[in-house]
């Protein structure tokens, strides 16, 4: 199933009705891997069977929906809908009445299309379903949508090109406008057509005058001074290019730090001889691409950070066994002409305050020049690398410089091992005490994280039936999902191997808080690899994480439960 994202037109609002109108889709071309997507706007070409559609929570098909897409039509182009949400979720209303939620993913399936020069037109696509994802970390793009640094004649891509690229960018744009002339379809992609000729013949223009003006520039040569510390002149020419301004100053004067350049280098990740290939996309959509592959952000509450920290302030409800909720309120019963107490209830404070997370990447001038396809692999693989970075903080983290990890977590509740149990097991009862631990409104959202050497002894285990031989398993299997009680299971590798504590965990994640600083840096330099001709990459991620409860919960009668529950070690 293929996604694409669009925002919420929060101008259109209706409070009564509790419904917002939106734009799914359009003809607008997406780069994928096996080139660019153009999905056609036609009502024979939308499948609209699935419809309405349901309106999902950064698609979680295991919860409910929280509302339908409907009144399904194409015009002008596009795919439109009416979003409604459901009575049941206030929270998500009011966050997209305040403009907090603002974009949608839609997931759709193609069912038939006719290759192009450039890639391939979906002449026959089904959506499925529409999702509520996070914000993006740049409003200004669009998630899963490939763009370049410089702009070329497409609409929408960036691209950086040389002259032949223009070229060969020109006539594959000729060749299809005339594949779409002899058929005569399609008339809006041939006047984008028409209007990416005229701009590839501008820059061919601006590449001729550039030239020109060149040959007669005269070259410049750097003056270095020798000092103490390295101090570059650079008198003409390209002096706040970031190739010679770089991370570590700007402007026409750089100061060269030997010191933060050793440092710089000794931080790198080595790869290969060969490097990777980076690209200069807008970074920020890996952010949002890499959530279709995360365990905790889909699942989390996640809150926009706009400086370098975010206060929330929450009820203190952990204890309850008195029978006073939220600090100190307590229903009482009142005589005729009686008088009531005044209660005071109990506050708390979480901060959550931006960790600077980070990737560096060195590659050779020759691939970055030569390299065919890297492109496509290393948004594959920063996305990749993103999501799994974050999930391994939110469940592993220590506080310290970084995420406060579930398994940290101050309110989380480990429940002990059977008298008896053998090493390296998993019971039935342990899993029912854990569910019984769970807070009551968290039995319905709740999931099971559980490390990949626990499989063969959940496929394997089973309560007898009766006194005939009849067994029932206690994991079951539909569709792909595991359940363990009902809750679906998460087999990950971030947990701890099986008999080590907190290798079976079950966890409501609508009580984890993340919070995400805006912009997810991208920067490159030649200064670190500047001997070797290398160029420096480094991707720059600013977060945080924590559970939002201080301590478990007293009940007035029976154990402590929380959102989070462990099994203790049973070593090996």
């Amino acid at each position: 199933m293929q996604k694409r994202t669009f925002e919420i037109d929060v101008g259109s609002i209706r409070a009564e009705s509790r419904t917002v109108q939106a734009s799914l889709s359009s003809e607008f071309p997406v780069q994928r891997y096996d080139g660019e997507e153009i999905l056609r706007h036609t009502p024979e070409a939308v499948d609209l069977s699935r419809a309405p559609l349901p309106l999902l929570r950064a698609h979680d098909n295991t919860s409910l929906p929280v509302g339908v897409v409907e009144g399904l039509a194409v015009s002008d182009g596009k795919l439109k809908g009416t979003i409604r949400l459901s009575a049941n979720e206030d929270g998500l209303w009011r966050d997209i009445q305040d403009g907090i939620l603002r974009n949608l993913s839609i997931g759709y399936r193609i069912i038939e299309k006719q290759k192009t020069k450039r890639g391939f037109i979906a002449t026959k696509w089904m959506p499925f379903e529409c999702s509520l994802v996070a914000a993006p970390a740049d409003n200004t793009i669009g998630i899963g949508r490939n763009y370049k640094s410089v702009t070329t004649g497409n609409k929408g891509e960036n691209k950086k090109m040389d002259r032949n690229d223009i070229l060969k960018s020109k006539k594959a744009a000729v060749e299809e406008m005339a594949e779409l002339a002899k058929s005569g379809e399609n008339a809006e992609r041939m006047e984008e057509l028409k209007g990416e000729i005229r701009a590839f013949d501008s820059r061919l223009e601006a590449l001729d005058m550039a030239d020109k003006a060149k040959k007669d520039q005269k070259t410049f040569t750097p003056d270095v001074k020798k000092e103490n510390r390295s101090i570059i002149e650079v008198v003409g020419g390209p002096a706040t290019n970031r190739t010679y301004a770089g991370m570590f100053n700007q402007g026409r004067a750089l100061e060269v730090d030997d010191d933060a350049i050793r440092a710089f280098r000794a931080s790198m990740v080595e790869g290969s001889t060969a490097g990777f290939s980076v690209p200069e996309p807008l970074a920020a959509q890996w952010l949002d691409a890499s959530i279709e592959s995360e365990i905790i952000r889909p699942r989390a509450t996640v809150w926009p950070m706009e400086s370098a920290t975010r206060k929330a302030i929450g009820w203190d409800t952990a204890d309850q066994s008195s029978g006073i909720l939220f600090g100190g309120f307590k229903m009482e019963f009142l005589a005729e002409k009686g008088t009531g107490n005044k209660q005071t209830g109990k506050l708390r404070a979480i901060q959550l305050a931006a960790k600077k997370g980070a990737i560096f990447v060195d590659t050779s001038s020759e691939l970055i020049e030569d390299g065919m396809g890297f492109e496509a692999q290393l948004d594959m693989a920063m996305r990749t690398s993103i999501g799994y970075g974050m999930d391994d903080y939110f469940i592993n983290g220590t506080g310290a410089g970084q995420p406060l990890g579930i398994r940290n977590d101050p309110a989380k509740i480990t429940i002990a091992k059977e008298t008896g149990q053998v090493a390296g097991t998993i019971l039935y009862e342990n899993l029912c005490k854990m569910f019984a631990r769970m807070y009551p409104a968290g039995r319905k959202r709740a999931i099971w994280l559980i490390n990949d050497t626990a499989i063969p002894q959940l496929l394997t285990l089973n309560v007898a039936v009766g006194t005939g031989g009849s067994v029932v398993p206690v994991m079951s299997e539909s569709n792909g999902e595991f359940r363990i009680l009902t809750r679906p299971v998460i087999f990950t590798s971030h947990m701890p191997k099986l008999g080590d504590a907190d290798d079976v965990t079950f966890v409501d994640l609508s009580q984890y808080a993340v919070s995400i600083r805006r912009g997810l840096k991208l920067e490159k330099s030649n200064i670190p690899g500047w001997t070797q001709d290398l160029m420096s990459y480094r991707v720059l991620l600013r977060f945080d994480g924590q559970g939002t409860w201080n301590a478990p919960i007293t009940p007035k009668n029976g154990d402590t439960l929380s959102w989070c529950v462990g099994l203790a070690e049973r070593a090996l």
